[in-house]
């Protein structure tokens, strides 16, 4: 019987050891949730205390009213010189046409421009023939490069035209056709 009235008290030590470690933690636990409400309260505080930052500065407000003001006065310069500068070709006399007397530098011009066209034309044949190699080379591109050819076809005629001209230039036929 004494070993059951020992384990009856041992028990009932457990059992007061339990509640006062759980009346310790409901008070921990009280001071945590206080300490929280007032971190909490705090916080709140301050944030309607602190003074909100100014919407409409004043100042800043001048400050740009002064730059539209600057940016309006340019914009009106700009239109002014605009308008004179459309005005001023119209008042202007037109370039001299040059006269049947200055052959030679007709016909110095010529050549140039014939030297220019040959270029040109040398230019156009590489293009073509870049874009045969280039069609060789991708599948079902026999449509396009048909267009393709016709119309550097058409640019190598009038080049073609041009080069005839600037020959009869280069030669002193005058009576040629203008470009």
């Amino acid at each position: 019987m004494s070993s059951d009235i020992q384990q009856t008290s041992n028990d009932q030590q457990r059992l007061d050891d339990l509640e006062k470690d759980r009346r310790l933690d409901r008070i921990a636990l009280g001071v945590l949730a206080l300490l929280l409400v007032v971190i909490l309260a705090s916080w709140s505080t301050w944030s309607l205390m602190r003074p909100e930052p100014e919407i409409f500065d004043s100042s800043r407000f001048d400050a740009l009213e002064q730059r539209q003001q600057s940016l309006l006065a340019q914009l009106a310069e700009l239109q002014q010189a605009q308008a004179r500068l459309e005005a001023r070709p119209a008042s202007l006399p037109a370039p001299p046409v040059p006269s049947h007397d200055d052959g030679q530098a007709l016909q110095q011009l010529a050549s140039m421009l014939l030297t220019q066209e040959q270029g040109y034309q040398h230019s156009l044949l590489a293009l073509k023939n870049g874009m045969r190699d280039l069609a060789g080379m991708i599948a079902g591109s026999r449509s396009w490069l048909s267009d393709y050819n016709e119309a550097l076809d058409k640019e190598l005629a009038a080049s073609q035209a041009r080069l005839s001209q600037l020959q009869g230039w280069s030669e002193g036929e005058l009576s040629a056709a203008p470009l």
